[in-house]
């Protein structure tokens, strides 16, 4: 085991593209940002300017990648592909009112964790590949007694991660705006990450 006891987590979604304005299953497709909607994320990166991180992860695909750099990040940081959003595979580009009659569709609202979409990706193996990401990256943090990171990823990543570090007692209830992002502060006791505190969201500029 390494020697941090404690991680401040900042995690932030991705900015807006066209398929989220137009809420369309999005997840392995690779959809750029809406580049016009990107000064919603002026007063975000003005706050994270004011901290020093020791680690930057994101996800590969293109949104989080434009995401990142927009907020200052982009140099810095380390792409994992394990970040990714869940992949929906026949379903990725539908909306809920072209599929809200599949059966299998309603099956897998019912029990996402065990039900796959068509060609996609189970919960199972979302939540397994994240917490790969986890153990490799948080578990052996030795560098620092303490460490801070940013994670620039999709909403539901933020939503297992909140929920697997106990900062919500649900998958459902970490709901986060695009271009928004909270900060949870993580302690390690006997080799579990666990969340001491949950801060405010970090609200991206409003506009027009």
């Amino acid at each position: 085991m390494g020697t941090c006891g404690n991680v401040d987590l900042f995690l932030v979604r991705h900015g807006i593209t066209d398929w989220n304005r137009d809420k369309r299953y999005l997840g392995h497709t690779d959809r750029g940002v809406l580049i016009h909607e990107l000064f919603r994320l002026y007063a975000l990166r003005k706050e994270l300017m004011n901290h020093s991180f020791d680690y930057v992860y994101t996800s590969d695909l293109m949104r989080c990648q434009e995401t990142v750099s927009y907020l200052g990040y982009g140099a810095m940081a380390c792409t994992d592909r394990r970040l990714r959003e869940l992949n929906f595979g026949e379903w990725e580009g539908k909306t809920y009112e072209e599929l809200k009659d599949n059966d299998h569709y309603r099956k897998w609202l019912a029990d996402w964790e065990n039900e796959s979409p068509p060609n996609g990706e189970s919960g199972r193996g979302f939540t397994a590949r994240l917490d790969d990401f986890i153990h490799e990256r948080f578990l052996h943090i030795t560098e620092k007694p303490s460490a801070r990171i940013l994670l620039v990823t999709h909403g539901g990543v933020i939503r297992f991660l909140l929920a697997r570090f106990k900062a919500t007692d649900t998958f459902w209830e970490g709901a986060i705006q695009h271009g928004q992002g909270v900060r949870i502060s993580l302690t390690r006791e006997e080799g579990e990450w666990t969340c001491n505190s949950l801060s405010e969201v970090l609200l991206p500029e409003k506009g027009i």
